[in-house]
């Protein structure tokens, strides 16, 4: 007669226990359950529900003497099935405690399978889209917990402020070197940030105190909110209704009197002055007067900056920002993000100057002492055609 063993795998994320019903009448009617460990996350449930579960004790890390176990089990009562617990893959282990070994087991298994021995992998339980997340809030849990990480352990939300802008500049720049691969490891940085921080929120005491749920738990609220013409009865006609209905919602939420509210401060000047030049776009102020802002038109402020050098002091720094807050509005005015321009416009040069280097590399120049005409001599010319 054929013995048969079967490979229950389950779920580190879901709650133990929480199988199907094929994997509990499996459990039910098995000769024997065994695990290769106390900790087995699966145990304490089954154990609870009327179902001893037999550790297989000094096994290690042997797949073999774990493969040996389970045989004798089965051939002692060939008509019922030997069910090991494999250990859930992916599962983060407390500290000291190491996996009893069934990495190799399917391999063991998949050697000695033949006429008398048939080995069948079940699956208990199974992940939900967005599952693993939980696999990295428990690392970040370990992170902060005693005898994990002492770089971990002594962040604040400060010092990790920098952090967080640096992963989402990187991101950013995955995104504009279309290179989608490289994206999904630097958004992995982007979301460590966002655990990290609630983390160390969860440290806190009373109402400074919440958690990586309640980060989402606000967002889904937000979301769903936001969004009547998909989670309400509201009807839109286009993205651009879309945009007008969740501002109106957001003034509302906020309590905001000014368009100005709720616009960061500290993002970078160009970006901040198209934000505020939109904003107020928004609310129909018209172009010539957010121009006027900057105190001149593109031409005026031009003409400040040839004015003789006895100028009042600030006088320079003020004609700067006004030549560069008009730009920003010629560009509000086109539909170009100010920021996304100048970062290309700063990428070509970068390009350029790189190539003019290894020109001027190639004529046996050392472009740390190149004077201006070797410069001149090896610099890249624009092909430039307004046909």
């Amino acid at each position: 007669m054929t013995v048969r063993i079967v490979v229950l795998v389950t779920s580190p994320r879901v709650v133990p226990g929480l199988l199907d019903v094929t994997a509990w009448d499996l459990l039910r009617s098995a000769a024997v359950v065994c695990c290769g460990s106390d900790d087995h996350p699966q145990r304490g449930a089954l154990v609870a529900a009327g179902i001893p579960v037999e550790v297989v004790a000094g096994v290690g890390s042997d797949a073999p003497a774990v493969v040996e176990a389970l045989r004798r089990h089965a051939s002692a009562d060939p008509s019922r099935a030997v069910v090991w617990l494999e250990e859930p893959a992916g599962a983060v282990q407390p500290a000291g405690v190491e996996s009893a070994g069934v990495g190799e087991l399917g391999d063991a298994l998949a050697a000695v399978t033949g006429p008398d021995l048939s080995v069948l992998v079940v699956e208990g339980s199974r992940d939900l889209p967005g599952a693993k997340l939980l696999d990295a809030v428990a690392v970040m849990d370990r992170l902060r917990s005693p005898g994990g990480c002492p770089w971990d352990a002594e962040q604040t939300h400060s010092s990790l402020a920098p952090y967080l802008l640096e992963e989402a500049y990187e991101a950013y720049q995955t995104i504009e070197d279309a290179d989608h691969a490289e994206l999904r490891e630097e958004l992995g940085d982007v979301l460590m940030q966002v655990l990290f921080h609630a983390r160390i929120a969860a440290e806190g005491t009373g109402g400074d105190a919440w958690d990586v749920d309640d980060v989402a738990a606000g967002l889904t609220e937000k979301l769903v909110r936001r969004h009547p013409h998909v989670f309400g009865s509201v009807t839109v006609d286009g993205a651009a209704e879309v945009e007008t209905n969740w501002d109106k919602i957001k003034d509302v939420e906020k309590g905001r009197r000014s368009v100005t509210e709720g616009v960061p401060l500290s993002q970078p000047a160009l970006a901040l002055a198209a934000k505020l030049q939109k904003r107020a776009g928004k609310v129909g102020v018209p172009a010539d007067l957010v121009l006027g802002a900057g105190q001149g038109s593109p031409a005026e402020v031009v003409a400040g900056l040839l004015r003789p050098a006895d100028s009042p002091p600030g006088a320079a720094e003020k004609t700067i920002g006004d030549l560069l807050f008009a730009a920003v509005a010629l560009a509000v005015r086109a539909g170009v993000d100010p920021e996304v321009a100048l970062r290309a416009s700063a990428r070509r040069f970068r390009d350029t100057l790189a190539a003019a280097e290894e020109s001027t590399r190639a004529a046996g120049l050392d472009p740390r002492e190149a004077d201006a005409g070797s410069w001149r001599l090896h610099w890249p010319q624009a092909d430039v055609r307004l046909d």
